[in-house]
């Protein structure tokens, strides 16, 4: 056994010494060579420049600090990016274009960065081989730096792999492949660099007094709301402080509040067409795109900050999204149709139920007016100095009819929108209510009773909507009740 052992560790000691000779006779040398030959330094031609990995850069590496204008040509057209005297860059001959500032950095890494993956060879005979000749008319960008100095690089066919694209610096005989990356900024639309965005944005702090916000569906008015509270310090919007005008004056929802909001930002999947200040797009592009200025079929407008924002709309796409051009940004982009689902509501969505929210201190005069009782009351001063005075006596009530008048009030204002009528006919009038304001407007209330439940009911002459019978009969009980000098429970039923 002893022996066995022994035979064993000779022929591990002979196995070691041979593995180590291979090492150091045979992988050492290898090992070496290989080394060399990924460590050989290319020959630079004048103006080339060695990066990492032994890979070289077309020219110096120039920064944003140090560029002047980068002009780019290819098969969708031509722009500038220039630096102006603010330092800020700009879109030549579209200095309100709202360009993205990340596209913008992968635009200036493209064009000052020019580290090869290959160079392919350094006299070049064939250039169309490459699709660097001239009647391949290849894309082609000028880079200027702030010195005055100029690069332009010409950028051919895609190589077999895909990976990259020939690529060859003015008047040099070299050809170049350059990372596929290209594709996505020098070689790929304006429009890529251009931030979908609509509309002017608005703050989170004072979103809600935007003026003058409508709708139209071709040349019908969805609807039509204003701010009102001019000077007004508040952070809190309500909807007292809106008021419908179109189609009728119904007090605004806080549904309207969730359609502001949209505005806060309001921007598309993807810029497809840019204008330049100049003029706007024309008839010819936009009715590419489904939109007739002259009719189209969503308009939605407001103003904040001074500025009009006007929004035309496609109709809906097949895939739920939109077209739309932005008259601010001269802009036409693709829109998802999940941040415009309001365009599909009906107008009850808009309206609250309340059907006016006025102050009793904002009042100049109510009239009731029905087959059973008709009076006028006068309203003047306002809180505990209110005067109210029926016209019926022209006594001006003392504080305790005062606050049953306000009772009263409240009896009015518990007459609430339900839903859509049934019935528009208004030939047969149960109550006329009239509410003038100390600024003279006039909110017109009729209602026309059409089941034993239900009465249709107009504002100024305008309505679609009904209300509960109930609490229009209990108005005029209630009336009539005040001027016997009953007590009013304006939470009584009947």
């Amino acid at each position: 056994m002893l022996k066995k052992q022994k035979r064993l560790i000779i022929i591990f000691a002979i196995a070691a010494v041979v593995l180590t000779s291979i090492y150091f006779f045979v992988i050492t040398p290898l090992i070496a060579k290989w080394t060399a030959t990924e460590e050989i330094i290319p020959e630079l031609l004048p103006g080339e420049v060695l990066g990492i990995n032994n890979r070289i850069l077309m020219f110096e590496h120039v920064e944003k600090a140090a560029i002047q204008e980068i002009e780019v040509h290819n098969e969708f057209g031509t722009y500038t990016f220039y630096r102006d005297t603010d330092d800020e860059f700009y879109i030549l001959n579209n200095k309100g274009a709202p360009y993205d500032l990340t596209a913008l950095s992968s635009l200036v890494v493209a064009s000052g960065y020019t580290l090869s993956m290959e160079r392919v060879t350094t006299a070049c005979t064939d250039w169309e081989e490459y699709g660097l000749d001239e009647y391949s008319n290849p894309a082609w960008y000028k880079l200027t730096t702030i010195t005055g100095s100029e690069h332009i690089v010409y950028i051919g066919d895609v190589i077999p792999t895909g990976a990259g694209f020939y690529c060859r610096y003015a008047d040099r005989d070299a050809v170049y492949i350059l990372e596929s990356s290209l594709s996505t900024t020098l070689l790929a639309p304006i429009t890529n660099l251009i931030t979908p965005i609509l509309s002017f944005p608005m703050q989170q702090t004072d979103y809600f007094m935007a003026r003058d916000f409508y709708i139209m569906h071709y040349d019908e008015i969805v609807i039509w709301i204003d701010y009102i509270a001019d000077g007004v310090e508040t952070n809190q919007p309500t909807t007292s402080f809106y008021e419908m005008k179109a189609p009728a004056n119904y007090i605004p929802s806080s549904s309207y509040e969730t359609v502001l909001q949209t505005f806060l930002q309001f921007t598309g999947l993807a810029t497809l067409e840019l204008g330049n200040t100049e003029e706007v797009l024309s008839d010819e592009t936009l009715l590419k795109y489904g939109i007739d200025r002259e009719n189209p079929a969503w308009v939605i407008h407001y103003k904040y900050s001074d500025i009009d924002n006007y929004i035309y709309f496609s109709e809906k796409n097949e895939d739920g999204t939109y077209y739309a051009y932005s008259l601010t940004f001269n802009l036409i982009a693709l829109v998802d149709g999940n941040n415009l689902k309001f365009l599909d509501w009906d107008l009850i969505n808009y309206v609250d139920n309340s059907l006016y929210m006025l102050n009793i201190n904002d009042i100049a005069k109510v009239e009731v007016i029905s087959d059973k009782i008709t009076e006028t009351f006068k309203l003047s001063g306002e809180g505990q100095t209110i005067e109210i005075s029926p016209s019926s006596t022209n006594a001006v009530l003392d504080e305790d009819d005062v606050k049953n008048f306000r009772q009263l009030y409240k009896t009015f204002l518990s007459i609430k929108m339900e839903n859509y009528s049934e019935s528009t006919s208004t030939g047969n009038l149960l109550l006329n209510l009239k509410f003038t304001t100390d600024d003279g407007k006039l909110y017109d209330f009729k209602f026309y009773p059409y089941t034993t439940r239900r009465c249709y009911y107009t504002i100024n002459g305008e309505g679609e909507f009904y209300v509960l019978r109930d609490i229009v009969e209990k108005a005029i009980s209630d009336t009539i009740r005040f001027l016997s000098g009953e007590i009013i429970d304006s939470d009584a039923k009947n």
